[in-house]
């Protein structure tokens, strides 16, 4: 679980060039749709899950990926 957790975490930080926590709202990110959709491609393609456009527009939060993700696998 942690390590889905510290995954998910280290592509927000790689794409928002800053340290991120999972209390950190997306938005306020600067991280774009298509920068999280890669974040979550990626995870699809890591955890070996799907996750539909409609939970993909319910994500608000880094946290929000993190129990999506979690949820799945």
């Amino acid at each position: 679980m942690e390590n889905v957790k510290a995954k998910i975490i280290e592509n927000f930080t790689r794409l928002a060039r800053k340290k991120v926590v999972e209390t950190d709202v997306v938005k306020d990110l600067k991280i774009d749709s298509l920068d999280l959709a890669e974040i979550i491609v990626l995870a699809e393609e890591e955890f070996n899950i799907s996750i539909s456009d409609q939970e993909l527009m319910q994500i608000v939060t880094v946290q929000d990926v993190v129990d999506l993700v979690l949820s799945k696998v």
